[in-house]
């Protein structure tokens, strides 16, 4: 009987389905460190909303204080970021008190919530020309002045 030559058909056959299955791959790298940096700035803003809860509202009032109070909630925020090895270059933070913006606190104001808006641009693993996708994630945290 006559040995039939096919050794180049199961390499072909591997060829294909390894082109098919390489972009599979790519998603899911990049579906992974969506969620791993959701879930980093999600700790983020959560953190720096509980810190700023817990500062005295003397301290939110007065303006030189406040900055240092707000300064160290966004190194609070860094902090978390670079942890999680978070692209931190188009990072954007805004202090939300309950009447508005906490650098706009005034005197007579009582903010019974305080609030953190951290939003940053996630670059894909493998970049194909795509736009970044946006995480931004807002944590309110209730005051107990």
């Amino acid at each position: 009987m006559r040995r039939r030559r096919c050794r180049g058909v199961a390499a072909i056959e591997a060829a294909l389905v390894m082109a098919g299955l390489a972009p599979l791959l790519v998603l899911a790298l990049n579906m992974g460190r969506l969620a791993i940096n959701g879930a980093a700035v999600d700790r983020a803003a959560s953190n720096a909303a509980r810190f700023l809860s817990t500062v005295p509202l003397e301290i939110l009032r007065d303006g030189s204080r406040r900055t240092v109070a707000l300064d160290s909630a966004r190194a609070l925020i860094d902090q978390t970021l670079a942890a999680a090895a978070v692209d931190v270059q188009t990072l954007r933070v805004e202090f939300l008190c309950d009447p508005g913006n906490c650098n706009a606190l005034l005197l007579t104001d009582t903010p019974s919530k305080v609030g953190v808006l951290v939003s940053v641009d996630n670059q894909a693993i493998v970049d194909f020309g795509t736009v970044p996708v946006t995480l931004a994630v807002y944590a309110e945290v209730g005051r107990d002045d």
